[in-house]
């Protein structure tokens, strides 16, 4: 739904076909675009009323998951999205083909983020994984500066 903040009024109702829920909503960089996840295992890209694009290779039927915008590379500007098959999703923005899946969680991939300047994806897992990832171009992994750090479960004396 588009709405008024002035007023509350709700200006116009948008829906997708069989309106399934939504489990995301995320504007793009530009802010001229609206990315949706729904429980129908698709992702809209919605400028104003209208799905300009779909990508529907990844599996989200019961979870909220995260997707992004990986755009730090404007030779190949991406969406990218957890799947409840335990993998991530690295879609070409224009194309809506799938460019890469990656491989390494154990259960559903719920939460993703992208790096505002660098090719980097943060994951993370559900239950059965409890893991947090980080992927980067293999030409760009010299470049970063991570410290193995230990995690501290403060619970625990």
């Amino acid at each position: 739904r588009i709405w008024d903040t002035a007023t509350g009024e709700c200006l116009k109702t948008i829906y997708a076909q069989a309106n399934p829920p939504v489990s995301l909503v995320k504007y793009s960089p530009n802010g001229k675009y609206v990315l949706a996840g729904t429980l129908d295992g698709k992702l809209r890209l919605w400028k104003t009323s209208t799905c300009c694009k779909t990508y529907a290779s990844h599996t989200n039927t019961k979870y909220c998951l995260a997707s992004d915008f990986l755009v730090s590379n404007p030779r190949r500007p991406s969406i990218v999205t957890g799947s409840e098959d335990g993998r991530i999703y690295i879609y070409d923005l224009q194309s809506q083909k799938v460019r890469q899946i990656l491989e390494g969680h154990s259960d559903a991939v719920l939460a993703v983020s992208t790096h505002d300047s660098s090719e980097l994806i943060a994951s993370g897992g559900m239950t059965a994984d409890k893991t947090v990832q980080f992927w980067a171009p293999k030409d760009q992994v010299p470049k970063l500066d991570f410290k193995k750090r230990k995690i501290v479960d403060e619970g625990q004396d």
